[in-house]
């Protein structure tokens, strides 16, 4: 159906098309993304399972779970919710539904190239920004530039006097990603080496975590919460607190990252600190959604977008605290380069990012589609299959990463260490295996609510019908 609208004229193509497509592009990647994860997690739970095959190494496939997870499901996900969310909060119509299915279709073919490319081998071998440099220049072309103009043009076109704290974050973080994607790879463009190159790297991986998948994630809860509960944003105030902590707390230098780097004290410090201060932008954010819900907590046990998505924010509690103080020397010197930080990492991205962008992805496909969720059922067993299975996984790493840390300062033999953690590499490959079996149940729940799904009535939005039989 896509092919049949890139070629028509805008006013033709139904409105929602490209937001349609992106919600299905991005659940079919996190299904890939995340059984990926479960392969290459079985791989470190039985170092026996599939050897032998080049193309099938750790080293090649990780890379590709990476890359599916963040530019596939997280990413798309993102522009989904900006092309359904923006206009609304605007009163109008996506600038260009027409521009918007030729990203999602640019998208997804860039994205396949380059993943294969990745399982090939071919790589700039710096970690989060693996893709070659012709294929990080298709992905600002074609990928984060058009998704911008798109929702720029739409603010620009909107018929609302102001601009909500949802399309702050929307249009601030679409241009930081394109200023941190260009920027981060420039190792890559003038082949810049040695510390340098290892400094822009994890410029690169910080602030697309911190100007990119944070702030839109919690764009996501600062719509869905007051749009599905009825109550109005608790404080616009601690919202505008809230975006402009984050541009400037979160865009740290990022030499954290390399506390034992020869890095300049002075650059290490200011990274410490001013890592430290993201939790002002943190406790803004969680404490403004959690007030947002008062009078409502009801629709927590009830409603499946509010659950997804107040798991979300709840969750971003212990990702701040350890964000925020794991960047110390106190803290970073135990913890560096063990399984904490493979925890940590997933508690971002399959925690607090990924309950959000489920929320999003869920009201805004019942309500594009107009069509009321195939099997509440099926939607719960998904909630509680991502909670349960994310939940193991990330005590099981935080747990393994601690005794990884103790063998390292006190020096045990390698081989003991591993075997000690071995029972967390089993835990860790059975919670990335309930997230997988999750995402499959997603998919099909998706799928059956656009084929057989109640068609919603005019003026009524998905949640009003939840429970109505």
């Amino acid at each position: 159906m896509i092919l049949k609208y890139l070629f028509a004229k805008n006013e033709a193509i139904p409105v929602g098309s490209a937001a349609i497509f992106f919600g299905f592009s991005a659940i079919i990647w996190f299904m890939i993304g995340t059984g990926l994860g479960s392969f290459n997690a079985a791989k470190l739970a039985f170092p026996d399972f599939v050897t032998g095959t080049e193309m099938f190494a750790f080293g090649h496939m990780r890379q590709v779970h990476v890359l599916a997870v963040i530019f596939g499901w997280i990413s798309m996900a993102f522009a989904m919710a900006m092309m359904y969310i923006t206009p609304i909060l605007g009163n109008t119509r996506l600038w260009s539904e027409k521009l918007g299915l030729w990203n999602c279709m640019m998208w997804n073919i860039a994205l396949a190239l380059g993943l294969t490319l990745l399982w090939m081998g071919v790589t700039s071998g710096r970690e989060y920004s693996d893709f070659p440099w012709p294929l990080d220049l298709a992905v600002a072309a074609f990928i984060t530039i058009p998704l911008a103009v798109n929702v720029w043009m739409t603010i620009i076109k909107r018929r609302t006097q102001g601009i909500y704290t949802t399309n702050w974050f929307f249009a601030a973080s679409t241009f930081m990603l394109i200023i941190v994607f260009l920027v981060g790879n420039l190792p890559e463009y003038f082949h810049l080496t040695g510390l340098t190159e290892a400094y822009m790297t994890w410029w690169f991986a910080h602030n697309v975590l911190g100007l990119w998948i944070t702030p839109v994630a919690a764009a996501i809860a600062y719509y869905v919460i007051p749009k599905v509960t009825g109550n109005p944003l608790y404080s616009h105030r601690i919202g505008h607190l809230h975006f402009w902590s984050i541009v400037v707390f979160y865009s740290t230098p990022a030499a954290h990252h390399l506390m034992s780097a020869p890095l300049p004290e002075w650059l290490k410090s200011f990274a410490s600190v001013e890592g430290v201060l993201i939790l002002v932008p943190a406790i803004a954010f969680v404490s403004n959604i959690l007030l947002t819900m008062q009078g409502k907590w009801n629709m927590f046990v009830e409603n499946l977008e509010v659950r997804f998505t107040v798991v979300g924010v709840l969750l971003a509690i212990p990702l701040n605290m350890q964000g925020g103080f794991q960047q110390t020397r106190s803290i970073n010197w135990y913890i560096h380069g063990t399984g904490w930080m493979v925890a940590h990492a997933h508690l971002a991205l399959l925690g607090f990012s990924t309950f959000l962008e489920a929320a999003a992805v869920y009201l805004g496909l019942q309500t594009l589609m107009k069509r009321k969720l195939y099997s509440l059922t099926l939607g719960n067993l998904h909630f509680w299959l991502l909670l349960i299975g994310f939940s193991t996984y990330w005590i099981s790493m935080t747990i393994a990463g601690l005794i990884q840390g103790a063998g390292k300062i006190y020096e045990v033999p390698y081989i003991d260490v591993v075997i000690a953690e071995h029972p967390y590499m089993i835990a860790r490959w059975l919670g990335g295996t309930m997230v997988f079996s999750s995402t499959i149940l997603w998919l099909y729940n998706m799928w059956m609510t656009a084929r057989e799904g109640t068609v919603i009535p005019a003026g009524r939005m998905p949640h009003e019908l939840a429970y109505e039989r």
